[in-house]
């Protein structure tokens, strides 16, 4: 822990036991610009459960909706909030008094927020994402991986639903976690500031600007994140907003009954032309017969007439005389 962190926790030490005396050295407004692990070499990298704990304690980090029992090893749970938009694309809200439940449609998009609204200093990044057992739902988290440095407000993002079932949303779900990251120095060694020696004149030198705002450290020029909250569903149009997957959905369903049709035509079209075969084959079948029976026929007719003239062949003609006369018969003689 660096001396000014070691200066705060033997302070914070002696002022337990002055109950007249119980102010934190370390407010949000102070850690927004100043890291008290600042001279730390080992400080980098993402921040575990006891810094995590620090932070929040103090209204940064998790400003508001904190609680310990989300704390992980290196990452905070975040929840759904009241402000959401449904599968229709209609903004609404969840109360645990009336409605704290919706339905996601089968294959939609819902916009949601979280119940937590977040402070971040302007040296810590971070990131969220989806939890595993939403993931194995059939739900996916549309989002960047990156939340800026210094952003105050409420995260919102889309769900999706790859399913063809509804899926229940209730207030107060446990649906992703955050994970902070610390940047490189946001601001550098108090002795190379100049004139600036604290975190209120850090504050007081920000200058603002059209989309962001910037500060001037020493020789180093850095840009910041406004300020301004973020409320929930900022970002929302303010047309309906349908998913594309419904869209689709009822696409893929008007050429599923196209396809069935055309299966079905396909297929009467088939046994027309496997009924057309058989009948074709059951003709030729016929044909064939007759066809040999025919020459089965001419085979005997042609045996018989072979056999006629054989016979014919065989029995000699009558003598006929060359001169054209009878020849005489010799009459008996009388005695």
């Amino acid at each position: 822990m660096p001396d000014e962190q070691s200066d705060f926790a033997t302070t914070e030490s002696s002022q337990s036991s002055k109950t007249s005396e119980n102010i934190d050295p370390f407010p949000a407004d102070r850690l927004k610009y100043e890291d008290p692990w600042q001279n730390d070499p080992s400080r980098k990298g993402m921040l575990l459960s006891n810094q995590i704990e620090w932070f929040c304690q103090r209204q940064t980090l998790i400003a508001e909706g904190y609680s310990k029992t989300r704390v992980r090893p290196a990452s905070y749970t975040l929840t759904i909030g009241a402000d959401y938009v449904d599968s229709a694309g209609h903004r609404k809200r969840l109360s645990k008094d009336d409605t704290s439940y919706f339905y996601m449609e089968p294959n939609s998009i819902v916009y949601v927020s979280t119940a937590e609204s977040l402070n971040l200093p302007y040296y810590i990044a971070a990131r969220f994402n989806l939890r595993v057992k939403w993931v194995y739902r059939g739900i996916l988290l549309g989002t960047g991986p990156q939340v800026e440095p210094g952003f105050r407000g409420n995260l919102s993002c889309p769900l999706f639903n790859l399913t063809d079932r509804p899926v229940k949303i209730s207030l107060s779900d446990e649906f992703a976690t955050i994970d902070f990251e610390r940047t490189t120095d946001f601001a550098p060694d108090p002795e190379a500031l100049g004139p600036i020696l604290n975190w209120m004149e850090i504050r007081d030198s920000v200058k603002t600007l059209e989309k962001l705002d910037q500060v001037k450290l020493g020789d180093d020029t850095f840009l910041l994140f406004k300020q301004q909250s973020f409320p929930p569903l900022k970002h929302l149009p303010d047309h309906d907003v349908v998913s594309s997957l419904v869209q689709l959905s009822d696409e893929v369903k008007r050429w599923r009954a196209i396809g069935v049709g055309i299966v079905i035509a396909f297929v009467s079209l088939a046994l027309t032309l496997l009924n057309f075969q058989a009948n074709l084959y059951r003709e030729q079948k016929t044909t064939s017969q007759q066809v040999f029976q025919l020459q089965s026929d001419l085979d005997a007719a042609r045996e018989k007439l072979s056999a006629l003239e054989e016979n014919k062949s065989v029995v000699s003609p009558q003598s006929v005389p060359s001169n054209g006369t009878n020849a005489s018969v010799p009459r008996p003689t009388k005695k």
